[in-house]
């Protein structure tokens, strides 16, 4: 799993298969603290100022979920199933409904149940944010029918939340999957990017060898030659020869390091081929100097 520092990590896909990543580190903190000062926040709000809870029973297991929910961050999540993480919104958005039903529908804290739908859309995948979405729904139509709402009432809030939770959930996951997509053209662009990069840089290196060092080597493999051939026969002749066969050494070297860059780069053919027909012509001059010089 990659670190935060990606652009978006909360909606890049960047944990990949990972069971549970949603509640491990890297980056835990900016995923969860959010989410926990929000349910923090709704459960103390219906305490001030006077106190609005109706039943503290119903409170009482709100906070006992909301706990197991934070419990959650420490399980073992590689041995768990790929299923298992989705329990924790569907726990959160249960809290919420034992929240409404403790304080009355009428307090307010109703719209907590986007809550856990925002963090599946965010942190998990479709599937698990429909299940949500659902569970989401029932909360409502529940809350209204222990309010002892009418039945056009509950049946238009269901048809409102549900068309409220399934556009936030479609247009989280589709920003997801753009983003994700342009991260990766960007890595493909900056992976060519520096292909082209070293394949410039390889073929410059590849010019001034065949320009400059190869040239200048056969260019004083010739004048050995030249003051062997002034010298005759001796051991101040057979040294220069020496030198001569070692620069020829030389000089297949670097042909054959020229060739290995002009490889790597992907360069045209004709390029290549005026390397070769230089440097073969370079070998093919050194050995024709080599016999005059024995017969002189």
């Amino acid at each position: 799993m990659e670190t935060s520092k990606d652009p978006w990590p909360a909606l890049t896909e960047i944990a990949g298969d990972t069971v549970g990543w949603q509640f491990q580190q890297p980056g835990l903190a900016p995923r969860a603290v959010p989410f926990g000062l929000v349910a923090l926040v709704a459960t103390v709000s219906v305490l001030l100022p006077d106190g609005d809870v109706h039943s503290w029973l119903e409170y009482a297991t709100s906070v006992a979920l909301l706990l197991v929910c934070a419990g959650a961050f420490l399980l073992p999540w590689q041995r768990m199933s790929a299923w298992a993480p989705v329990l924790v919104p569907l726990l959160y958005t249960s809290s919420v409904l034992e929240l409404i039903l403790a304080s009355g529908v009428a307090s307010g804290v109703g719209l907590v149940a986007l809550a856990p739908l925002i963090w599946t859309v965010l942190f998990h995948r479709r599937w698990e944010s429909a299940c949500v979405v659902v569970a989401v729904v029932a909360v409502q139509a529940a809350a209204s029918a222990v309010q002892g709402a009418p039945g056009a009432v509950i049946g238009r809030r269901v048809v409102l939340w549900s068309a409220l939770c399934a556009l936030i959930a479609v247009a989280a996951h589709g920003l997801r999957a753009r983003i994700g997509a342009s991260l990766v053209a960007n890595a493909a662009l900056q992976a060519e990017v520096r292909e082209l990069s070293l394949a410039r840089e390889r073929e410059r290196i590849a010019a001034d060898l065949r320009e400059g060092v190869v040239r200048k080597i056969f260019d004083a493999g010739l004048d050995l030659h030249s003051a062997a051939a002034m010298l005759g026969e001796g051991p101040a002749r057979r040294r220069l020869m020496h030198g001569v066969n070692e620069l020829d050494e030389v000089i297949r070297a670097l042909r054959a390091s020229v060739f290995d860059l002009r490889a790597g780069t992907g360069a045209a053919t004709d390029t290549a081929t005026g390397t070769a027909a230089g440097t073969t012509a370079t070998g093919t001059a050194t050995g024709a100097a080599r016999p005059e010089a024995d017969q002189r």
